[in-house]
């Protein structure tokens, strides 16, 4: 109990010293607090998710000045453990003079038919960068030029190996990576599912 008593008259006294500094130095500083929270990005967006757009396998889908392509969905299955390690192979252009950096954890997720989400996993990302030809799988964080392309696979996920239907989602956020009002969703079943073949591994 004296501990408790001891460590609030500190905190008090500690607060105490700070408001009398600052007004102290009132007549030598004249930011306010408004000034300091002018600082920060307050930059609006869109409550997130509140634009679905539905996309397909294969074709082209632009929004937030991106032009985004979800080639295919890579799988390795791991029987043993009953796992399946999901990748995603993807085309992505940047239609703004800005580079910026995306990353899974981030910008997709997976969205399971009882809504269940699950996002990356990093057992799957150092599976893919033991095995996966470095050419071909880039690791979190990706660089998408300005007014350029950036084409790859990029992930990964875990699921059950049971699981063969679910949703893919990618929020293409641009520049501001809080920008998650649109979101692309793909509808995968088994038949889209493809296992990684000898032209991705190593």
């Amino acid at each position: 109990m004296i501990i408790k008593k001891t460590a609030a008259f500190f905190m008090a006294a500690s607060l105490m010293a700070a408001l009398s500094a600052g007004c102290a130095n009132n007549n030598k500083n004249n930011t306010s607090d408004d000034d300091i929270f002018q600082t920060i990005n307050t930059e609006s967006v869109a409550p997130i998710g509140s634009t679905e757009i539905k996309g397909e396998l294969g074709k082209q889908v632009t929004a937030n000045n991106t032009a985004f392509t979800l080639r295919s969905i890579l799988v390795h299955t791991d029987s043993a453990a009953k796992e399946r390690f999901i990748f995603f192979d993807i085309d992505l252009r940047n239609s703004t003079n800005n580079e910026y950096t995306l990353n899974t954890l981030n910008n997709f997720y997976i969205k399971l038919d009882d809504g269940t989400e699950v996002f990356s996993d990093v057992r799957s990302q150092l599976y893919a960068r033991g095995n996966i030809k470095k050419d071909k799988y880039f690791v979190d964080p990706f660089n998408i030029p300005s007014n350029g392309q950036f084409s790859g696979v990029v992930g990964g996920f875990i699921l059950n190996d049971e699981i063969d239907s679910f949703t893919v989602c990618f929020f293409p956020t641009g520049s501001n990576p809080n920008d998650k009002g649109t979101v692309i969703e793909y509808s995968i079943t088994a038949d889209n599912l493809k296992e990684l073949d000898s032209t991705l591994l190593k």
